[in-house]
């Protein structure tokens, strides 16, 4: 008989083969192990597995033996190596190759000759088994195949990672050539996403049965037309309960005599039983005691053979039957790792396989951790093929005790009540605390009144403290807890210690970009901004000044009782010297002052310690066009100043270096007026005109409109008359001295000397008759054209 279970991967093929092939005593095949095994050898060998010629020869050399549902490759068990991410990540590759798919089928084909088997696995309803007597198609939703995949907790990925990596290989299988996923319309299509295992079990079960049971009822039917014999078969049934218990029975023994290492045991057989005493746990029983023994053979060689153990084993299955039935939990204690989860000591050598999945509340990083504990475990599934079988489920028990225990709180416990709990993990934001399976927050704002960095600095991992309840969320399920609540508010007497304006001591406790924390006492915490440092200093950095764990003075400036703030100053406790800055520094006070720092626009100058004067960049001179002032003065340099300015309201002074000496430019308007000419010298050349620098290093600018007399000549060719360095005759056009500005015009020059030299001629003329007058001098010039 073949059973063949088919579907994708994560919809418990493999869970529910190996459980209905020992609820019915048939062999388990799983035809995903050939090919994971394959898959093994051909990544330890290097093969390419792209090069499908050579994965398909070094497969046929591979031998392949499935012995007691465990994988042999090569005459080695490599059962519980098949699992890894390497193997995940390239069988899809692997079984997709078709000539390995013939080799895999046909010695799957092979192993079920002679057997009866529950096999599953890709294709085995449509190409493998297409003509087995049972198929089943198991299919589930992915977000509940990659969750079963993650909480067998044999693979490395991450929950996202696994079901893409589903998602990536059942797109692979469908596409293939040979072994694609199809479900074969004559198999039995079970959603298992809300089903149990033993949900899933039971309908195949049931389906299997069904045909079975059919079949036997068409044989009692034609036994019955043979005759009545079947109410002699039931009598006979009937005397046979009444006989004595046979072989294989639970029987009450009396204990007749104990020995160092024997117990004697009547069971009303010609001879006592044996029982060794380490068959006993615990206490030994007394002579007269009645106990119960199973009764392996009533006629042994030396006696009635009887076992506690075995007796105790039998008792235990059928309250492990009871428990199963009535939902009830059962003891027992975790007492060895085994793959994909834990072996469970129930009693009377009944072992149950705990799966790592169900084994805790919260997942296991340590495997190890929970060996030797004791506990309730629910029973999942039983089933007996000449060895008793157990599944148990601690996860389940712990969470029902976990809500029972929470609701219990929630009913007992009010906000202001003492709690106990163990300090479970932190966070940035506190340390969560255990408090019976459940957990409450202990936030940082809540472990102490005053300033808390880190939280692992109040409470240790694992210690057991008493806590108040500061609120109560039944609905959300949140419980907040406090540590500072055992401790008065200190901002209740605030006002009673401070005031205004008061000058306090405190400690530097944090730093931050914008200032400084400084902890009065514990529980009163203020900021100092960093712009109440210094009453002079630029400072750029809070710890420029002060650095965590300074004992500083400072200001009372103003608090907020009800949010729990304080304003403080550090400068507040040291004199203002820009209170008595004016009498220092008056304007036109000379001085010497260090550069230390050159912008753009000028350069500050260091008058005393924190006082620093502002040097405009046209103040460094009368008469120099200074572009940047880094070309006139360094940092560090010593200069002689004047004080131009002294702002108190806004902190600032100014000062000059060129107002030491006379202005040039008032010198200048007093020698030259508007209309008076020069002999100046060519300084430099631009598109707009050129200028050129008077006597007095005065400089003024010729516009490109006032450079030529002649309208025909462009500004671009008059220019090249001039270099640098010429002289040149110009006219005062304009005079600014507040501006310090002026215009000079080689046009109006020329037109000025042509009026002189006209205005001379006319003057040497004395007689009438030889005067030459404007008027003759037109004419002339009309008759010359």
């Amino acid at each position: 008989m073949v059973i063949a279970i088919d579907g994708p991967a994560g919809t418990g093929k493999s869970t529910v083969a190996h459980a209905v092939a020992a609820d019915l005593g048939i062999v388990y095949l799983n035809s995903g192990s050939f090919y994971r095994a394959l898959t093994l050898a051909l990544l330890d060998a290097g093969i390419d597995l792209d090069d499908t010629k050579a994965v398909t020869d070094f497969a046929g050399r591979q031998k392949l033996d499935y012995v007691n549902a465990r994988m042999i490759l090569n005459g080695k068990d490599v059962d519980d190596v098949l699992h890894q991410d390497r193997i995940d990540s390239s069988v899809s590759k692997v079984s997709s190759v078709v000539p390995l798919r013939h080799l895999v089928n046909d010695r799957m084909r092979t192993i079920v000759k002679s057997l009866s088997v529950i096999c599953e696995g890709r294709d085995m309803t449509t190409v493998v088994f297409p003509d087995a007597e049972f198929k089943f198609y198991l299919d589930a939703s992915i977000d509940v195949q990659a969750k079963r995949r993650f909480d067998q907790g044999v693979s490395n990925l991450s929950l996202e990672e696994i079901k893409a990596s589903i998602l990536k290989r059942d797109e692979m299988d469908r596409n293939k050539a040979e072994g694609s996923l199809k479900k074969s319309p004559d198999a039995v299509y079970i959603d298992t996403s809300d089903l149990t295992i033993n949900d899933v079990c039971e309908i195949i079960e049931n389906k299997i049965k069904s045909k079975g049971f059919t079949m036997e009822q068409k044989e009692v039917e034609q036994n019955g037309a043979h005759g009545s014999d079947s109410i002699y078969t039931q009598l006979e049934a009937s005397i046979n309960k009444m006989e004595p218990v046979e072989n294989g029975s639970n029987v009450q023994g009396t204990v007749v005599q104990v020995t160092d290492d024997t117990v004697f045991v009547d069971v009303n057989c010609k001879s006592e039983g044996k029982i060794p005493v380490s068959e006993f746990a615990g206490e030994l029983p007394k002579v007269g005691d009645v106990i119960t023994v199973y009764l392996v053979n009533q006629f042994g060689k030396n006696g009635p053979e009887v076992s506690k153990v075995k007796a105790d084993e039998k008792r235990l299955w059928e309250e492990f039957k009871v428990a199963f039935d009535e939902k009830r939990p059962v003891d027992g204690t975790i007492s060895s790792v085994t793959k994909g989860g834990y072996m469970v000591n129930l009693g009377g050598g009944i072992s149950a396989f705990l799966p790592i999945s169900q084994s805790d509340s919260q997942k296991v990083e340590k495997e190890e951790k929970l060996i030797g504990v004791k506990s309730k475990f629910y029973v999942e599934r039983l089933y007996s093929n000449g060895k008793r079988n157990v599944v148990v489920n601690r996860r389940k028990y712990l969470e029902e005790q976990i809500d029972v225990n929470r609701d219990k709180f929630f009913n007992e416990v009010k906000i202001g009540d003492t709690v106990k709990g163990t300090v479970k993990s932190f966070t940035s934001f506190g340390a969560f605390i255990d408090l019976g399976g459940f957990d409450g927050l202990l936030h940082i704002n809540d472990m102490s009144w005053g300033h808390v960095t880190r939280p692992k600095d109040f409470v240790k991992k694992g210690q057991e403290i008493e806590l108040k309840v500061v609120k109560l969320d039944p609905e959300g399920k949140r419980i907040n807890l406090s540590l500072k609540h055992f401790a008065e508010d200190p901002w209740v007497h605030f006002e009673e210690k401070y005031h205004v304006n008061d000058i306090v001591k405190g400690k530097v406790t944090k730093l931050t970009d914008f200032g400084a924390f400084i902890e009065l006492e514990e529980g009163i915490e203020g900021l100092a901004h960093i712009s109440e440092f210094s009453w002079t200093k630029k400072i750029n950095k809070p710890s420029d000044m002060v650095k965590e764990g300074d004992e500083v003075e400072c200001m009372i400036l103003g608090y907020d009782i009800q949010a729990g703030r304080v304003s403080l100053g550090l400068k507040q406790v040291t004199d203002n010297p820009w209170d008595t800055i004016a009498d220092k520094y008056p304007v036109g006070t000379k001085l010497k002052g260090k550069v230390v720092k050159i912008t753009n626009s000028g350069a500050f100058v260091q008058l005393e310690e924190g006082i620093d004067a502002f040097l405009s960049g046209e103040d460094l001179s009368w008469t120099k066009r200074i572009k940047h002032p880094g070309s006139e003065i360094k940092v560090d340099q010593e200069l002689d100043v004047v004080v131009t300015e002294c702002d108190l309201e806004n902190h600032r002074i100014r000062v000059g270096v060129k107002q030491l000496t006379d202005n040039p430019w008032k010198a200048f308007a007093a020698e030259y007026k508007v209309g008076d000419t020069f002999e100046g010298e060519v300084t430099s050349i631009n598109d707009f005109g050129i200028f050129v620098k008077a006597p007095n290093g005065i400089e003024g600018l010729v516009n490109k409109a006032n450079l030529s007399d002649d309208r025909d000549v462009p500004f671009e060719e008059a220019v090249k008359k001039y270099n640098v360095g010429d002289k040149v005759n110009v006219y005062v056009v304009s005079i600014d001295v507040d501006k310090e500005r002026v215009a000079f015009s080689v046009k109006e020059y020329k037109k000025a000397q042509a009026r002189a030299e006209l205005s001379q001629y006319m003057s040497s003329s004395n007689d009438d008759d030889g005067a030459y007058t404007i008027g003759d001098s037109l004419k002339n010039q009309s008759e010359d054209r």
